[in-house]
């Protein structure tokens, strides 16, 4: 009799312990679903130098593949210095011509010549031209100082005229300052030269020497890649002057005409990347086990119903976050979720960033 009321006491025990374990091996099995809203991998693009808008070659809603151009800017002043840059490093590398090499070796060879000169001073045959040239000047200045004479008597006398007389004065005048500036030619080449004279003259040939020799050597190493790096710089400055899409992307946000002047580094364009679009999801704390990178996704839209599409899991957020996110009391508190990036798979590109959908994965 006992043993039948065990019995009959165990067979609901049993049946409650079998119900609960299918209802958690269910639970486990479940898919996990929750819903998120479409995003798009955003883009602002404009150039780093700026300028005055010349071109804008799309507009709002475009579709533009990867290396479209898009905007140009004036670009005459940019194109200048290019064109400069680059001639200066052709120069440097193609070194100099042989009528640059010979004009420079005469400049040494002259400015040699100019500080010998200087150093020895002036020769004997020079100084005793000079002595000549004094001897000359002081008869024609006796000369003239009587020719003067004999016409000033002369015209108080009434024999020549007041006119003959000042000619022959200003005759005397001449004739004196030539003998002057004989007087101190001779007497300066006499000194020779001044010792700044003679060291500026040794620093001028020095210079002339080097830049011949700098001449026939051609230009240094660190001279071209200085040229070189110069060119580079001013190429990547032109390349800015057009703006092209770094991606197949569609035109979001576009407030620019021909005409308007940017600022270096201010985004003109948003773009959104057509083959970037994502869903991020948030699943409780609980269940984040079941979910792994790489792990496949089933994604259903309400604006394409009827239509699934295939995703990845791409991120899985490292840090938990309350949701919502202001949330009080400490019951809400405890539910704790981690969001995660799914990669939606659309390649006939029908999807739009935001977009409601829903999402499943199937438990790892």
């Amino acid at each position: 009799m006992k043993r039948g009321r065990v019995a009959i006491i165990l067979i609901p025990i049993v049946l409650l312990i079998g119900v609960t374990a299918y209802l958690r091996a269910s639970a486990h099995t479940k898919p996990l679903v929750a819903s998120g809203t479409v995003e798009a991998h955003d883009l602002r693009v404009g150039s780093k130098v700026g300028g005055r808008l010349e071109k804008v070659l799309v507009r709002e809603g475009d579709a533009v593949e990867a290396g479209q151009l898009l905007v140009t800017f004036e670009d005459k002043e940019l194109k200048a210095n290019l064109d400069a840059s680059h001639a200066n490093l052709e120069k440097l590398e193609h070194g100099y011509r042989p009528e640059e090499i010979q004009q420079v070796k005469d400049q040494a060879a002259q400015a040699e010549d100019d500080y010998l000169l200087r150093m020895r001073g002036y020769r004997q045959e020079e100084i005793e031209m000079a002595r000549a040239d004094l001897d000359r000047a002081q008869a024609d200045a006796l000369r003239a100082q009587r020719t003067c004479e004999r016409t000033g008597d002369l015209a108080n006398e009434g024999v020549l005229s007041k006119q003959q007389r000042d000619d022959a004065e200003g005759a005397y005048k001449s004739a004196m300052g030539t003998l002057h500036n004989a007087e101190q030619k001779l007497a300066e080449m006499q000194r020779g030269y001044r010792p700044e004279e003679v060291a500026s003259a040794e620093h001028n040939y020095q210079y002339a020497t080097a830049r011949a020799l700098q001449y026939a050597r051609g230009s240094r190493k660190e001279d071209i890649d200085q040229a070189r790096a110069q060119y580079e710089y001013d190429e990547a400055r032109y390349r800015e002057c057009r703006v092209v899409a770094p991606s197949a992307a569609v035109v979001e946000v576009m407030d620019v005409r021909p005409g308007d002047l940017v600022a270096p580094n201010t985004p003109i364009i948003t773009l959104l990347e057509r083959d970037q679009l994502y869903i991020r999801i948030y699943v409780p704390e609980t269940e984040i086990g079941h979910v792994r990178i790489g792990q496949q996704a089933e994604i259903k839209l309400d604006a394409l119903p009827g239509v699934a599409f295939q995703g990845i899991v791409e991120q899985i957020n490292q840090q938990a976050e309350f949701l919502p996110r202001n949330v009080q009391t400490p019951e809400e508190r405890v539910h704790q979720m981690i969001g995660v990036k799914i990669r939606i798979q659309d390649p006939q590109g029908r999807i739009r960033a935001g977009m409601a959908a829903d999402v499943k994965l199937e438990r790892s």
